[in-house]
């Protein structure tokens, strides 16, 4: 198999969650472009896809390794791609955020930045968000809570776009475990319930996970007021 049909056979098998068959031949590729063409532009795309196989098997030695090669390739590529060291900045943040917070911030910075300049505004206020995260596992919560309403401000005069409505749901469930973290139970309960209230006004844009996701979460603060049986309806409802 020439390393183009490892590239695409690999990527195709990525996509599609297939991540035994997809493996074998990225890693190869992988291998090829940076002994033969190290300046090629897919090899970025390639050393995330297998980042991001390795942290879903919980391999942050191997994770760690792919998602700085992506970002080193990026970064050097010739000429330079901003949509590409953008792709690789955003995945290399998050893996950061619960182990070395601040450079998930530093990282998830450069990555907002970049996408300021996208027509799709989407992106932006996604890479906001993903800087509100960073913020709050740095413990900085009151720059975490301004990123995400600015973030839901920005998107409310976005009017066309794919995924609007589970960007502003991920984006006010992030908010309101932010303010639960912040002791601010009100806000984050009335943002809690705005975040399943506009997931079951699009049940196709949203993942099952997502949606479960925000039970949970709803559910926690609902335990901390004492509201168990509350916390018990919002699970299994």
């Amino acid at each position: 198999m020439s390393t183009e049909q490892q590239i695409n056979y690999g990527l195709n098998h990525y996509k599609m969650g297939a991540y035994q068959q997809a493996i074998p031949s990225l890693v190869a590729a992988a291998d090829h472009l940076e002994k033969d063409t190290p300046k090629d532009p897919r090899l970025v795309d390639v050393l995330i896809a297998l980042g991001e196989m390795a942290q879903s098997e919980k391999r942050k030695d191997l994770a760690s390794d792919f998602y700085q090669r992506a970002f080193k390739t990026a970064e050097e590529l010739k000429p330079q791609d901003s949509t590409k060291l953008r792709n690789a900045l955003v995945p290399f943040g998050l893996f950061n955020l619960q182990d070395h917070p601040s450079d998930a911030i530093h990282l998830l910075q450069r990555a907002e930045l970049i996408s300021r300049s996208y027509e799709d505004q989407v992106l932006n206020v996604i890479d906001q968000d993903n800087l509100a995260l960073a913020y709050n596992a740095n413990k900085e919560f009151e720059r975490a809570n301004a990123t995400s309403l600015h973030a839901l401000e920005v998107l409310k005069n976005i009017k066309s776009g794919k995924l609007i409505n589970r960007t502003k749901a991920v984006i006010l469930h992030n908010l309101a475990y932010n303010q639960m973290d912040m002791g601010r139970y009100a806000e984050s309960e009335s943002n809690f319930k705005e975040s399943l209230a506009v997931m079951r006004s699009a049940p196709n844009e949203i993942e099952a996970w997502r949606l479960r996701r925000v039970k949970s979460s709803y559910a926690l603060l609902l335990r901390k007021l004492g509201r168990e049986s509350e916390a018990v309806a919002i699970e299994t409802n």
